[in-house]
């Protein structure tokens, strides 16, 4: 999967790269977190949003493939987190 590219911007802006260009996508609101340093790390995470569900599909598929159902029960958090970024709750719970 090659998933899109997100950085972080300036003045707490998640930017989306476009054909080079950067476009803001989201702006964390610093009223929102406890603290400057709270929401630069809310920044950030959103930021490496693309690639840690990528990641985690990954894992999910490499355990499943490995150990079959067994890896179930560990993979259900891992699965129910995929749902809930890509609004797929029957993959969720339906996935081997």
């Amino acid at each position: 999967m090659n998933c899109e590219q997100w950085v972080v911007g300036s003045h707490r802006t998640v930017d989306r790269l476009i054909d080079g260009k950067r476009v803001a996508i989201c702006e964390v609101n610093s009223g929102a977190a406890d603290n400057l340093d709270q929401a630069d790390e809310f920044q950030r995470l959103i930021a490496a949003a693309p690639e840690l569900l990528e990641a985690l599909q990954d894992l999910v598929t490499g355990l499943t493939y490995l150990y079959g159902e067994k890896a179930e029960g560990v993979t259900q958090a891992a699965r129910d987190a995929i749902a809930k970024a890509t609004c797929n709750i029957h993959e969720a719970r339906t996935a081997p």
